[in-house]
């Protein structure tokens, strides 16, 4: 459906003020959308090298727990 909104823009604007206490820029849901998806690509990534060096067939949850850590501590602000 074209110019469907998947999530109200002002709500999440609110949330990230409230726990942030700081003010937020015009576009920073917006920001937050593409820092979450660059993470997950990277995750994925590393969990897919993870599970070929572990000799699996695909991505486990095993492969990704490992991987987690170190993932988050490269996206640490």
């Amino acid at each position: 459906m074209p110019g469907q909104k998947l999530y109200p823009r002002a709500t999440v604007k609110k949330i990230v003020k409230a726990h942030s206490n700081c003010n937020v820029s015009k576009n920073v849901d917006v920001m937050i959308f593409l820092d979450y998806v660059l993470f997950m690509q990277t995750l994925v990534k590393e969990a897919a090298i993870e599970a070929k060096q572990g000799g699996e067939r695909g991505i486990t949850a095993r492969s990704v727990k490992k991987v987690t850590a170190d993932s988050l501590a490269k996206f640490r602000g």
